[in-house]
């Protein structure tokens, strides 16, 4: 039997309210970036009214900003650019950076996750409905988290760096804390719509900055060794075109597909002319899974619609290939992988050498706080944890956790893209089946771009994931393939 998937409309002034609330948090934020502690007086209070009003739109809130915001400074932009809007917010600093708090080693987006998680606690209790949503693959979820936890506490015991450690692990507990609280927020349709236009909408203005950046501040003179975006921004756009197309096919959202058809455009662009190398590879991995995973009827209309589209980037391909034109760069970049005296390539082979031996020499894991082994020198990078989390974070979190930490680990990767491609087949309401087949694309492409580029320690990508993973569950709850949760009465 079907579970009715409640539904309810979300009113004028509710959206104003809200996006008017981020918009006051991003302006306000971004001019007062030096001193942000006063702003934060005001500020904290409308996220405190918004959050008790509805726990999940403090958590768009949350989402929007952290999408446009910038984690670190982008060290391969252009000197000629110089930071703009929706890159100064300080929500990823320590708070001791900026407050009184001194040493206090979180930042305002964990205190933040903290916040929503009271909220929907005390509101549950106050209600006497307090209830604990099934999460995708808990088993596999508790076994992950488990081993992050005793790799942590282990590779701290054994005299590893704490502060090093927490920031290892920190963006990981993003994504694992979402996977478990995103479906305790996700009530109905209107908040799956929200949370998935709060992402598109995010992501197309990030990228219409960085192709305002490359038109008319750079004129399209961009060296093939820098970008104008940040290097998880278009790993994040891949599996937003990969919902379009869903959308496309299913007919079930048609305000979430209007406005990512209109930003849709711009992501790619962005995402071809930033120069990642990574998301070109994991555009065209993807491309061959989420074919691959689609009913054989979805696969052909799909197929129908995109051919025109591969027609024109076979022609683009055969004509700019080899041209020394900003039309060739991205075609040069993305040949560059081939090139084996190339130094990046060069860079990571050394590196990779280097794990392995690590992995070898301890089988069961440095543990966090830990350098990992360097018998081969490596040209020194601008980054103080060089010799920590390498580029290729998949096998990081091998030389981190073990070889049975390491299979543990990538068993949760595993196990929810088998749950989100079965959890498709069995659904029938359309708008879920879409949101269903970006779940596993989004994991794979992030493994992919995380061999290569430093993604797992990146909290964006993976606060952005992890909400993906979260989305599971209410998509199998409404879907009636789980059970839905009791209501238990609880009281003060």
């Amino acid at each position: 039997m079907r579970v009715a998937i409640p539904a309810s409309r979300v009113r004028p002034e509710e959206a104003f309210l809200i996006g008017g609330t981020g918009l006051l948090l991003v302006v306000g934020l971004t001019l007062g970036a030096d001193t942000p502690l006063a702003y934060f007086v005001v500020a904290v209070p409308i996220v405190l009214g918004v959050s008790w009003w509805r726990p999940v739109y403090g958590f768009a809130l949350l989402l929007g900003l952290a999408l446009l915001t910038e984690q670190f400074e982008i060290n391969t932009m252009p000197d000629s650019i110089r930071p703009l809007a929706l890159q100064t917010l300080p929500i990823f600093e320590n708070l001791k950076e900026y407050t009184p708090l001194a040493g206090v080693q979180a930042n305002a987006v964990e205190i933040w996750f903290v916040l929503l998680i009271g909220i929907w606690l005390a509101q549950g209790l106050l209600t006497n409905r307090l209830r604990l949503a099934p999460i995708p693959c808990r088993s596999a979820w508790l076994i992950a988290a488990g081993t992050l936890g005793v790799a942590f506490t282990l590779g701290v015991m054994q005299g590893g760096d704490f502060k090093v450690a927490l920031w290892e692990v920190r963006a990981l507990a993003y994504l694992l804390g979402l996977a478990w609280f995103v479906p305790q927020l996700v009530e109905k349709r209107e908040d799956l719509v929200l949370i998935l236009s709060v992402m598109v909408l995010a992501l197309a203005a990030k990228s219409v900055q960085g192709l305002y950046r490359y038109f008319f501040v750079l004129r399209m003179e961009l060296d093939l060794r820098e970008t104008f975006m940040a290097h998880e921004d278009p790993v994040m756009i891949v599996p937003l075109l990969f919902l379009l197309a869903a959308l496309y096919y299913y007919r079930s959202a048609p305000v979430l597909e209007r406005i990512l058809g209109a930003s849709a455009p711009f992501m790619f662009a962005a995402l071809v002319l930033t120069q990642r190398r990574v998301a070109y590879v994991g555009l065209a991995v993807c491309s061959v899974y989420f074919m691959t995973t689609l009913s054989s009827i979805a696969r052909r209309r799909i197929l129908r619609v995109a051919l025109p589209f591969l027609l024109v980037v076979t022609a683009y391909v055969a004509a700019f290939a080899g041209s020394s034109s900003p039309f060739g760069r991205p075609i040069q970049r993305a040949l560059s992988l081939f090139d084996p005296t190339n130094t990046s390539n060069l860079y990571r082979v050394v590196e990779l050498e280097n794990l392995r031996y690590t992995v070898q020499a301890h089988p069961w894991g440095v543990g966090f706080g830990h350098p990992y082994e360097i018998v081969r020198g490596m040209p020194k990078l601008d980054f103080p944890l060089v010799e920590y989390i390498p580029h290729n974070e998949v096998m990081w979190i091998w030389v981190k956790t073990g070889t049975l930490g390491f299979i543990l680990i990538m068993f949760f990767f595993a196990r929810i893209v088998a749950e989100a491609a079965w959890t498709y087949r069995h659904l029938r309401d359309p708008l879920l089946r879409a949101v269903a087949t970006i779940i596993p694309v989004a994991i794979v492409n992030q493994l992919i771009a995380s061999s290569y580029e430093l993604q797992l320690t990146f909290a964006r990508n993976m606060i952005y994931l992890g909400t993906l993973i979260g989305l599971l569950g209410p998509l199998q709850m409404w879907g009636g393939l789980v059970r839905r949760p009791t209501v238990p009465r609880w009281r003060l």
